[in-house]
């Protein structure tokens, strides 16, 4: 047995570097049943620890399928992952609030869907990389919240509450994403 191929590096920070938070305003999301092939990630780096965090390859959809957009109110769009679990079996709960302004038909028919159904969703941060939330091995779990306001002054729109188990923080994603508007390059 060798045990030596996990291999750390220096996790350095630059004063004045520069550290957007939060997603941009459109979020891509698709049923898992219509993924046929998964890009992976490695299991071990031997040089370099980003590779550990970044999908291998392209997300292969099923004839005719694509990602569906979905905006969202980007300063109240969290996405946060957590350590879980006990060692030697520890994972990471990926998880995203995601605020659609919209409670129209739409809106309510995509919730009324994807409520029971299991979904992949890819978010796009300020700096334009993206990151994944679902993946083969776990369901990811959406629930929704609509609120329709009663003052002038309320909230109103449908809430994507978003969870996953994974082995990895919301990996990133630098392969293809088909949408009906045409193919996003992430790794551009």
């Amino acid at each position: 047995m060798q045990c030596d191929t996990v291999k750390y590096q220096d996790l350095e920070w630059c004063d004045g570097d520069i550290n957007l938070p939060g997603i941009r305003g459109i979020v891509r999301a698709i049923a898992k049943r219509d993924i046929l092939k998964w890009p992976t990630l490695p299991r071990t780096a031997l040089t370099d620890m980003a590779v550990l965090a970044t999908y291998s390859g392209d997300f292969i959809l099923a004839a005719g399928a694509v990602w569906k957009n979905v905006g969202v109110i980007v300063d109240k769009s969290p996405v946060e992952s957590k350590s879980q679990g006990v060692r030697p079996s520890k994972s990471f709960l990926n998880t995203a609030t995601l605020l659609h302004p919209g409670t129209g038909e739409a809106a309510t028919g995509f919730a009324r869907q994807a409520n029971n159904d299991d979904m992949v969703y890819i978010v796009q941060q300020k700096d334009g990389k993206f990151r994944v939330l679902g993946n083969e091995m776990y369901q990811t779990d959406t629930t929704f919240d609509q609120k329709l306001g009663g003052a002038a002054t309320d909230e109103m729109g449908t809430t994507f509450t978003v969870s996953v188990t994974d082995v990895c923080p919301a990996p990133f994603y630098i392969g293809e994403i088909v949408t009906a508007d045409g193919i996003i390059n992430a790794a551009a």
